[in-house]
């Protein structure tokens, strides 16, 4: 009766909110932390264009910026699909059509519960900036230094509603040569993505794509080194050009998490150039008013850079990779066919297939830009902004990845993965279901008997005597307690193996993405007859992702700063 209550309510706290299976991503990208040309600009761009010095001079900087991401539903569906995911076991009556298999999690084949996400990222950037300029050496020649230190959260904000605990075993030969208990598996989804359970004949946990609450990183995300020249100059404009390399000291995806914190550019190395420039279009008769527009460009190339990356199966669907998979290997023994021995045979090991299907990977990414475009309006020593940047990158490019372990894994799907001789022993079979899904097996099993494998086949052993006799789906006690009838079990003559070629390459690649930010920042720079100068200033932004279709994939942030520094 309480769960009865404890579903009801759940329901109605998520009506109209649509069950999805998982999305067409493995993997969340963002925008690097340390690639922002408005906090770069910001502040201190009177202290770095001073046409009125004749020798050297320099400035000093560090901003505080605290960021977070909003619109949750658009990571929702990259990862997920949806906001919400339905899990349900094998003997669930009504399964859902989009209801994600929960066998395959060490659930129990009764058990169900709904899941639902509201991700969130949140990074704090400590960003130290240097620029030195030699005028006493060449007119408009500098330097530049950049080095942001982030601590970034990344929270899935995960929550489930458990709607049936589940108390159904899975038979003998279904998961091992052994019946298993509900005991002795998860108690719930939360449970199974921690990766610390195993079940039956699966002794490996699940050891990448887990969800385990708030992830942190605490890291330098890059240092970037900037060359330039500003080769055309007055007191009321300049043009310059730049050449920037980016060297990489955060951290590179390792896969561990399916909604996995990154600090810096995924650790690629980074070259490009660009051009500064501003114009000061109005100016008063005294001199203590002014309009100043400024335009700032940075195009680079992110070189590859190995990474883990997990993915799906081509020929099975989004989320593929947390379906069980099975060994099986050649030859075979004690497993037969028509009296024959079968080609090849289950080696008693199940694992989670994302365990085989994450692989280092080498990715680069041809172009990344980063272009602002801000009005000034400065009085005195006081300064207010208001600007517009535009971000993007384009689509990510896999130059080479570790093989995929071909012809020894096969999709287990619901099927028995062990049959019963006369003397009630479990022989291994080698039973697959090529076409199963995360949703659900391949086609329809009601009666344990593999029917819905690939190229069903009676199987078979040899008795006491040497002869063939065939292989049992369910030992008696099991039979009477599922109410099943005694039938033979069915294994695959062909069994349909994996293969390298069937990763979907596509599934753990993003694609391009493009931001839009708006901002605004007011300044204050004191007045000092001293050898040096003190500025202070704060600001805030916003910036949108378009993710429509999932076709530009990268998280839309709100984020306000403080910015101050000494010029000497």
């Amino acid at each position: 009766m309480k769960n009865r209550f404890y579903a009801i309510i759940w329901g109605l706290l998520f009506y109209g909110i649509s069950i999805n299976g998982f999305g067409p991503k493995t993997f969340f990208g963002i925008r690097s932390q340390s690639v922002n040309r408005v906090r770069e600009l910001i502040s201190w761009q009177q202290e770095i264009n001073r046409y009125d010095l004749q020798n050297s001079y320099g400035t000093f900087c560090a901003t505080l910026e605290y960021s977070r991401s909003f619109r949750p539903d658009r990571i929702n569906d990259v990862l997920f699909g949806g906001n919400k995911l339905k899990f349900s076991g094998s003997r669930v009556v009504d399964r859902g059509e989009n209801d994600i298999l929960a066998d395959y999690f060490g659930l129990p084949p009764d058990f169900e519960s709904t899941v639902c996400f509201t991700p969130r990222i949140t990074n704090l950037v400590l960003d130290f900036n240097w620029h030195h300029a030699f005028e006493c050496c060449v007119r408009g020649l500098y330097v530049q230094l950049h080095m942001p230190i982030v601590h970034t959260k990344w929270d899935l904000n995960f929550f489930e509603g458990i709607i049936r605990g589940g108390t159904a075993f899975h038979p003998a030969g279904h998961m091992g040569a052994e019946r298993v208990e509900a005991a002795s598996l998860a108690k719930s989804v939360t449970e199974a993505f921690q990766g610390k359970t195993t079940f039956g004949d699966m002794r490996e946990p699940l050891k990448f794509g887990k969800v385990f609450g708030r992830q942190n990183v605490n890291r330098v995300a890059e240092i970037h080194g900037t060359f330039g020249w500003r080769f055309m100059q007055d007191d009321w404009y300049h043009v310059g050009v730049f050449v920037r390399a980016g060297a990489p000291v955060g951290n590179a995806p390792n896969a561990e998490f399916i909604f996995e914190p990154i600090a810096g550019n995924r650790h690629h190395w980074e070259l490009g150039g660009g051009l500064t420039s501003y114009v000061r279009v109005w100016e008063n008769d005294d001199a203590t008013k002014r309009v100043v527009l400024y335009f700032d460009a940075h195009i680079s190339h992110l070189f590859s850079a190995t990474q883990m990356r997990s993915y799906d199966l081509k020929n099975n669907g989004n989320g593929s990779r947390y379906m069980l998979i099975s060994e099986i290997t050649s030859p075979s023994v004690d497993l037969l066919f028509g009296g024959n021995p079968a080609p090849n045979q289950y080696v008693r090991r199940l694992l989670p297939a994302i365990n085989k299907t994450t692989l280092k990977t080498k990715i680069s990414v041809d172009v990344q830009a980063d272009i602002v475009f801000k009005v000034a309006y400065q009085r005195d020593n006081v300064e207010f902004d208001f600007g517009y940047n535009f971000w993007g990158v384009s689509k990510e490019k896999l130059h080479c990845r570790d093989r995929f372990e071909g012809n020894r894994f096969g999709f287990k799907g619901d099927a028995q993965v062990y049959g019963f001789d006369g003397r009630d022993v479990a022989i291994p079979l080698n039973a697959t279901q090529s076409k199963a899904t995360v949703r659900k097996g391949q086609g329809q099993d009601v009666d344990f008997t593999n029917p819905n494998v690939d190229n069903s086949t009676i199987a078979q052993s040899l008795d006491v005597d040497g002869d063939s006799e065939d292989l049992i789906a369910l030992l008696t006690r099991d039979q009477e307690e599922l109410g099943a009838q005694e039938n033979v079990a069915q294994g695959s003559n062909p069994a349909v193996l994996l293969e390298n070629k069937d990763i979907n390459e596509k599934s753990a690649l993003l694609p391009r993405a493009i931001t839009h930010k708006v901002f605004t920042h007011f300044n204050y720079t004191w007045d000092n007859d001293d050898d040096f100068t003190p500025y202070l200033g704060g600001g805030l932004s916003s910036e949108w992702a378009d993710t429509k279709d999932n076709k530009n994939i990268v998280s839309s942030q709100w984020a306000i700063w403080i910015k101050g520094g000494l010029s000497y």
